[in-house]
């Protein structure tokens, strides 16, 4: 006597409650990237800030989520945002290296160039 597989589960219904979450996830990346490129020179808050906005945004692109009410891609301005806050904030980290302590340690080290 064979049986018959299991019926598949019905997916999980998109209730308000949930879509919500999912454009307040999307919504996030697009606040945090934001605030991190305003604050790019409160060393390691923007640099930090910026980084939470790129990690929401790539979750958010990723799964498919919008923010906003019309569906907007909110994520994609969080991602642009917060490379931009980063990119900030680690030039004017190096640029404070090299005007008060007159090198850039790091990564220019290992390339072998003269400074």
């Amino acid at each position: 006597m064979a049986h018959s597989p299991a019926p598949a589960a019905a997916p999980t219904p998109i209730t308000p409650v949930t879509h919500t979450t999912r454009r307040g996830f999307a919504t996030a990346s697009f606040c945090l990237g934001l605030w991190g490129t305003l604050t790019f020179w409160w060393y390691p808050f923007g640099i930090c800030m910026a980084t939470l906005g790129v990690t929401f945004a790539v979750i958010s692109i990723v799964m498919g989520w919008r923010g906003g009410k019309d569906g907007q891609h909110l994520a994609w301005l969080g991602l642009l945002f917060g490379l931009i806050g980063q990119s900030l904030a680690i030039a004017a980290y190096r640029f404070v290296q090299l005007a008060f302590e007159g090198s850039i340690t790091g990564w220019m080290d290992g390339l072998g160039l003269p400074l």
